[in-house]
């Protein structure tokens, strides 16, 4: 692997790796993350009818796995850093 690449993120699920204390830049990337899955979802939603089946299932998946993944997230900072 290039020391340029990201390590793959089933690294960091079989080691249990998660960030516990949020930074800033975290928290940020987090929210512009999370606001614009539901303006990409909407956006599949409106042409679904018009893409091709693979296209539409294979962005539909991966926006529903990154939605999990941000989801878990917020589950865990929620606890540990609640909004006052």
């Amino acid at each position: 692997m290039n020391e340029n690449e990201p390590v793959p993120s089933s690294y960091y699920d079989t080691h249990k790796n998660w960030t516990n204390e949020p930074t800033a830049a975290d928290k940020h990337v987090y929210e512009v993350f999370a606001s614009n899955i539901v303006v990409l979802v909407q956006l599949l939603d409106d042409y679904k009818t018009m893409m091709s089946p693979d296209v539409y299932e294979r962005l539909f998946s991966s926006l529903l796995a990154l939605s999990r993944l941000l989801g878990e997230y917020e589950d865990d900072w929620s606890q540990e850093y609640p909004t006052p």
